[in-house]
């Protein structure tokens, strides 16, 4: 069975009624969608941000591929509006933030992003994009930050946009082929995150 364009995958325990509807708005003839769970995962041995969230959603490379056509275009604002729709009703879940244990170096001090939610898309040579979402606040976005990510995502897939200009540091190999970013709350851009900063 070949991956779908989409993908949304998510603990069991969560309730399903948050992702109803995000399969049937988004499959068509052209794009396959996936909505899945998940047994949740238990310890994990790495780094905060990349740990696996409670909740993910997943864009193939293909996606971008197919989006140029004018169906593309109006596929493209669906999945816009639904992954804003489910980042929002994930985020307003009461105890959904998950408690972090971890010796020195390994938690990161003042996290500002969600390990409830975060969006990865397919990037090139065989990398994947991992958008940090930030916790539930006041004056958050979320509708806006997902835009930014989009419009990112179709400009680079494209050839419009280079890792460089995100501030990526191209002479670094990506560490388990994550590429980390976030969307600046200041300059309204997406930035690439390093990890190595964050500890």
């Amino acid at each position: 069975m070949s991956k779908p364009d989409i993908a949304l995958i998510y603990e069991e325990g969560i309730p399903e009624s948050l992702f109803q509807g995000f399969q049937e708005s988004l499959s068509s003839e052209k794009i396959t969608v996936s909505v899945e769970s998940r047994p949740p995962s238990g310890p994990q041995a790495c780094l905060e941000w990349f740990i696996l969230p409670i909740v993910a959603a997943y864009i193939s490379k293909p996606y971008f591929e197919a989006f140029f056509g004018e169906m593309g275009k109006d596929h493209y604002a669906i999945l816009r509006r639904k992954l804003s729709e489910t980042t929002t009703k994930v985020m307003s879940q009461p105890r959904i933030e998950p408690v972090i244990f971890g010796t020195s170096g390994k938690v990161i001090k003042e996290n500002p992003y969600t390990l409830a939610f975060s969006i990865y898309a397919e990037a090139n040579d065989s990398c994947r994009f991992k958008l940090l979402l930030p916790k539930p606040a006041e004056g958050n976005d979320y509708n806006e930050i997902i835009e930014i990510f989009l419009e990112f995502l179709s400009e680079y897939h494209s050839g419009l946009k280079e890792l460089g200009e995100i501030g990526f540091d191209t002479n670094k190999k990506p560490t388990g082929g994550l590429i980390l970013v976030h969307v600046n709350p200041v300059t309204k851009s997406l930035e690439w995150l390093d990890h190595m900063k964050s500890a």
